[in-house]
Parts: structure tokens; C-alpha cells; sequence
């Protein structure tokens, strides 16, 4: 009696102020060329790092000092499983592999060190000294160090109740309709609004590329379309709520054309490719309440309404002559030259990696004479990834794509005997969210900006929640969890 009164009474330090916390990062996340500048890095480290000891202090309290809306009953999770503490986890990872000095014999033996034994050797720099995998361990260290803010997102996502996941869900498609807002500004009368960005001409809200800019708003968008959905689901057959449901419907609807209007505005080829193909698949994959076929063509009717609206505004002349401008194709353009090199630099380098955050340093002995300038990244972060971290990526990435694919799996198969409830489509919209980064990272490097790191990251801890039991569909046991 007296636990379950407290238990009710309670707050709690990590709820409220987690709940709080994790608002903040992923609002503060954007707003200083999306996180990539050290200051505003150095803030969301240290938000991170608060929002994962009040989320620790949740799980060591569970369930008798738990706030509510975090408690583990009902849609709240409990303590996150091994698989998921390992994803999570991933920059300890990192930091354990990389960066513990190693006796100079190992350190020596590992792949694609013999030339920098030689330059240390004709520089008369001892070589006997312990030193770690990293090939630059202060660029490993920073790296480490801003991955604490994207294990604080999946964690919070993962861990939080239905409840607080969707407030802080609605709150991501607002933050993204206000980047929305400033890109399509930054065309019209407000130059000033690009605030001295050296890219100009396009739609880059507070980020420094179009292609991220695009990216961040396109993995909101299944979660916008969702939310135009529940505000017209909801407000069907009620007479008496009718004037609101019109009120929020068309606010939602009214979003989501500025949400695809300022993607096309960013002319970002990879972004309006993957958001294009996101807000197909939310509105004809996601089941929706009324199962009716009439439902589902008038749904897809207006998708494609709305699109060509969006063509419209935008400007069908310019958004073509975008993808009509690359004459040579990625395949022949120096993009490609740069992936090729990475992955050759990741093949000399494997199994160990050079270090995670060395490619700028370690590239130039790879990089391709036709290939000008400084290049930082491979505008590919799966092979960028393969050449700083090797095994621990190939390791990581499958037991990511792993979790993923039986995720969906099991929501394909809950959608097929009772249906996707509240819940569940929230979590569908964010792996939906999560495959917009997936896409456009095979020629982009998004994930090496904070904001877009961090929002993929969330979806993920989101879209790989626990399901309920899942009922066999001919008899059987139900599938768990």
C-alpha cells in the first residue's frame, strides 16, 4: 500500500527532466548549421550526456521511483535488451577498439601501418612505444565524444513512454516545418535569413548543405503524414468535434506541403528522391483504420494531388533542370572516384580501420589524381564507415540491419492478423523515417551531421521498440516480443 502510494505520488528527478532534456537536444540539434560547428556540438555532447544519466537513473528506479509517463507499464519500455545496450552503446565500442594503446609488435602487424612505421622511423620517432589503433586519435576522440549525443537520442526514444514518444514525434515534424519555413524565406525576399552560408540559391534552412537540409526535413515526413492521418481519423463520425478536426487536419496538411515544398526547393537530387519515395511508401504501405479500398483510393489520389501542387509552386522547370545538370552521371562524376577510393583505402586498411573521424587525414594517400581540392568525406558514409572502423562496422551494421529487418518483419505480419494499432504505426512511420537517411546516405555523408545523425538515431530507438505478442496467423503460439 504504502509502495503504491508513493509509487503515485511520485516524480521523480529523471522523468520531468529527462522529458525535458531530450525536447531540448533535439531542438537545440539544427539550429547551428545543424550541430557541425564545435560550440554547438560541445552543447549537445553535453545535453547528451546529462539526458543519459537521468535516462540510467530512470532504469535503476523502474518501476517503484519511476515518474509518470515513465513508468514500464503499458507502451513504456523497461531495460533495454543486450542487442539494443549493444547499438546503443556503439561510440563505447569505438572508444574500447580504437583508441587503447596497443604494444608497438600489434600495433605494427595491422593492415596499412607500414608506411606510417616508415615515416616515423625517417622522422626518428621511436616505434616502440604503445600506441593506439586510431591512426589519429584525437580525431577518433572527438568522434567518440559526438556519439554521446545519438546514443541519448535512441535511448530516449527506445525507453520513453507512448506517450512522451509521440509528444516528442509531433515536436520533430514542428521543428522540421520551421527549417521548412526559414529554406523557402531564404528564397523569397530574406537573403539575410542564409546568415553569411557559403552555399546560396537554395533552400538550406540553418544547415550548410541542401542535401542535409533535405535529408533532416524528408525523415520527418512519414511522421507528418501520420499525424494528418490520426487528425482525420479522428474526427471522423463526430459531428460535434467536426469545426476542430477541420481546424487540425488542414494544419497538418498545410505542413506537409511545406515540408515537400522546401525539400524541392533545396534542389537536392538525393533528398527529393528519397523523400518522394518515403511519402509514397506512408501513404500506400502504412494500413490505415478504414480498410476500404474507396479509403485507399482516394488517399493515393490525394498524394499525387498534392505532390504535383508541390511540383507547381516550387517550379517544375528548375526541379528538372536540377537532375538534367549532371551530364555525366554519378557514376562519372568525382563522387564516384571518391567512393572507389574509400573503399580501396577501407580494403588496405581491413580489418582494424584507420580510426573513426580520420578520413580527411588519411585520404590523401588514396585520393584519385583526377579528384581536386580537400576532400573530408566520401559522399558515401557506409564505405567511409568500412574505411575508419572496419570489422566494428561490418559488425555494428549487421546487427543493426539484423534488428530492423525482423522489426519489420514482425509488423508486417502484426498488420496482417489484427492490425497496426496507435503504437505500432508510430513506430512504422519512424522506420520509414529511418530508411530516408539509410537512402540518401549511399551518396551523401548525413551521417556525419549531428542534427541528421541524432533524428536518425531517435527513429531508430523508436521503430525498434518492443511489439506485443503477435497472434499466429493459423494457429500456433504467438510470436513474442
Amino acid at each position: 500500500m504504502h509502495a503504491a502510494a508513493s509509487g503515485k505520488h511520485s516524480t521523480g528527478l529523471s522523468g520531468p527532466v529527462a522529458f525535458g532534456a531530450g525536447l531540448l537536444l533535439l531542438a537545440l540539434a539544427p539550429l547551428i548549421r545543424g550541430g557541425n560547428r564545435h560550440v554547438a556540438l560541445m552543447v549537445l555532447e553535453w545535453l547528451g550526456l546529462l539526458l543519459v544519466l537521468l535516462l540510467a537513473l530512470q532504469q535503476a528506479g523502474a518501476p517503484q521511483r519511476m515518474a509518470p509517463g515513465w513508468s514500464t507499464v503499458g507502451n513504456a519500455q523497461g531495460v533495454p535488451g543486450k542487442g539494443i545496450l549493444v547499438l546503443a552503446l556503439a561510440p563505447l565500442w569505438v572508444a574500447l577498439v580504437q583508441l587503447v594503446p596497443l604494444p608497438a609488435g600489434v600495433w605494427g602487424a595491422l593492415p596499412g601501418r607500414e608506411v606510417y612505421l616508415g615515416a616515423l622511423t625517417a622522422a626518428q620517432i621511436p616505434v616502440d612505444a604503445f600506441r593506439p589503433l586510431s591512426l589519429v586519435p584525437d580525431a577518433t576522440w572527438l568522434s567518440v565524444l559526438a556519439g554521446i549525443p545519438l546514443t541519448a537520442a535512441f535511448l530516449l526514444a527506445h525507453t520513453c513512454s507512448f506517450r512522451h514518444l509521440n509528444l516528442l514525434s509531433r515536436a520533430l515534424v514542428v521543428f522540421a516545418l520551421a527549417q521548412a519555413v526559414l529554406g523557402l524565406f531564404q528564397l523569397g525576399p530574406f537573403p539575410a535569413l542564409y546568415f553569411d552560408a557559403a552555399l546560396g540559391g537554395r533552400a538550406i534552412g540553418t544547415f550548410a548543405n541542401p542535401n542535409h537540409f533535405a535529408n533532416y526535413i524528408a525523415m520527418s515526413l512519414p511522421l507528418a503524414i501520420l499525424m494528418l492521418r490520426h487528425s482525420s481519423g479522428a474526427g471522423h463520425g463526430k459531428n460535434r468535434a467536426k469545426g476542430r478536426w477541420v481546424s487540425s487536419g488542414t494544419l497538418w496538411g498545410v505542413a506537409l506541403f511545406l515540408l515537400l515544398a522546401a525539400v524541392l526547393a533545396s534542389s537536392s537530387r538525393g533528398g527529393t528522391t528519397t523523400a518522394l519515395l518515403v511519402t509514397l511508401l506512408a501513404v500506400i504501405v502504412l494500413p490505415r483504420q478504414q480498410r476500404h479500398p474507396r479509403a485507399r483510393r482516394w488517399g493515393l489520389a490525394g498524394a499525387a494531388a498534392l505532390l504535383a501542387l508541390v511540383a507547381v509552386a516550387v517550379g517544375v522547370d528548375a526541379l528538372i533542370s536540377r537532375f538534367e545538370t549532371d551530364h555525366a552521371g554519378y557514376l562519372g562524376g568525382d563522387r564516384w572516384l571518391m567512393v572507389t577510393s574509400a573503399w580501396r583505402a577501407g580494403l588496405a586498411f581491413a580489418p582494424a580501420g584507420s580510426g573513426l573521424g580520420t578520413f580527411a587525414a588519411v585520404f590523401p594517400a588514396f585520393q584519385p589524381p583526377g579528384v581536386r581540392g580537400f576532400v573530408e568525406h566520401a559522399h558515401n558514409d557506409y564505405v567511409q564507415l568500412f574505411m575508419e572502423c572496419g570489422g566494428l562496422f561490418v559488425v555494428l551494421g549487421g546487427l543493426a540491419v539484423t534488428r530492423m529487418a525482423r522489426q519489420v518483419a514482425r509488423l508486417a505480419r502484426l498488420a496482417r492478423t489484427t492490425g497496426l494499432d496507435a503504437p505500432a504505426l508510430l513506430q512504422a512511420s519512424c522506420g520509414l523515417g529511418v530508411l530516408a537517411v539509410l537512402l540518401h546516405s549511399w551518396v551523401d555523408f548525413n551521417l556525419r551531421i549531428p542534427a541528421n545523425a541524432m533524428l536518425a538515431a531517435f527513429l531508430l530507438g523508436a521503430f525498434l521498440r518492443p511489439l506485443g505478442p503477435i497472434p499466429p496467423e493459423r494457429g500456433g503460439q504467438s510470436l513474442p516480443a
